[in-house]
């Protein structure tokens, strides 16, 4: 495991990522030899605009505080559920919430695990959450947070801000897994919601204003799950609620005939992957401009397991012992960051 660790550092440095000024490693692992074992203390002595990589352990992660313009990756999560993520499958786990608050505006968190009740809270500007799995994000305390980007991740609950004094301006919510729920007050706005798919769940509506929904899937039936308030606009979005077609959007429509293992939870399907298109089905092309609805469409798709856009190991071969003439014999298989 040591040895592959290095071959992945050595394939993170030689990539030329180009985040920041400097690269700052967390392992909570007591035989690794990282900066720091925590993402904390990480911050805390964080220049502006360094990148923090969180590596995977078997031990959970303790949340933070984020108090500075950082970069924070992981490896990405459900790597195990499919095929050519990681050599390692180690995710970056962690057992409490990150918070982006006071001088983090511009930050970015990418490839981490925050499991089925962690989340991201956020009290600036600027934040963007990519490629990352968690149950909700909150803004939280700031009168107005403005252009945040809530793209390519798995949410198992919702986002939201939880006091009608709290206005997000200029929100992207794109090409998300959700099982749940988006909730804004109607000082709120703009706000675009597309290429999501929602999954069907007690707590599943869209209540918003001001805002762009577009190119969406809703699983749910029987109860349309967009509340229409003042100044949304509402188009070509695919829904399982009962309804009349109109704006591109269409009702009535067989969730098992648009996905390729709807309600199918069988062991060799990812958790994420059954979420793909069937061949024939009613999403494809039928978002505005002609592009697919759901998560893998548009122009940036999402990606199984949340990998970081980085170069990746997915498969390493490595001799538990060298000998003098031959060395280390390693094989490695690498793919680019998409």
């Amino acid at each position: 495991m040591k040895k592959l660790l290095i071959i992945i550092l050595l394939v993170f440095f030689i990539s030329g990522i180009g985040y920041s000024q400097n690269l700052m490693r967390v392992n909570n692992n007591p035989a690794i030899n990282a900066d720091y074992n925590n993402l904390q203390d990480a911050n805390d002595n964080a220049s502006i605009g360094d990148t923090i990589y969180i590596e995977g352990s078997e031990t959970e992660y303790e949340g933070a505080k984020i108090n500075k313009m950082l970069t924070i990756i992981g490896p990405g999560y459900l790597l195990s559920d499919n095929p050519k993520t990681q050599a390692n499958k180690l995710e970056a786990k962690f057992n409490s919430d990150i918070h982006f608050n006071a001088g983090s505006a511009g930050s970015t968190i990418a490839g981490c695990n925050l499991s089925y009740s962690g989340g991201i809270y956020i009290n600036v500007d600027g934040i963007q959450v990519i490629r990352c799995f968690f149950a909700v994000v909150q803004f939280d305390t700031q009168a107005t947070v403005r252009n945040i980007l809530i793209h390519q991740n798995y949410i198992t609950h919702g986002i939201w801000s939880p006091a009608s004094s709290i206005m997000a301006n200029n929100v992207v919510i794109s090409n998300n897994i959700i099982d749940g729920f988006v909730s804004f007050p109607s000082t709120s706005g703009p706000i675009q919601i597309a290429n999501n798919v929602f999954s069907a769940t007690p707590n599943f509506s869209i209540n918003c204003y001001n805002s762009t929904i577009q190119n969406n899937i809703f699983c749910k039936e029987n109860i349309d799950p967009i509340t229409n308030k003042t100044g949304n606009t509402i188009n070509n979005n695919i829904l399982a609620a009962n309804g009349t077609n109109a704006n591109g959007n269409q009702y009535n429509i067989n969730m098992s005939n648009v996905f390729t293992a709807y309600n199918d939870f069988s062991p060799e399907i990812s958790t994420d992957g059954k979420w793909q298109l069937k061949n024939g089905s009613p999403a494809i092309g039928a978002g505005v401009n002609g592009v697919d609805c759901g998560v893998f469409g548009g122009a940036k798709p999402y990606v199984l397991s949340g990998l970081p856009n980085l170069p990746h190991i997915y498969e390493a071969t490595i001799p538990a012992t060298a000998t003098s003439g031959d060395g280390l014999p390693v094989t490695i298989k690498v793919k680019s960051g998409q």
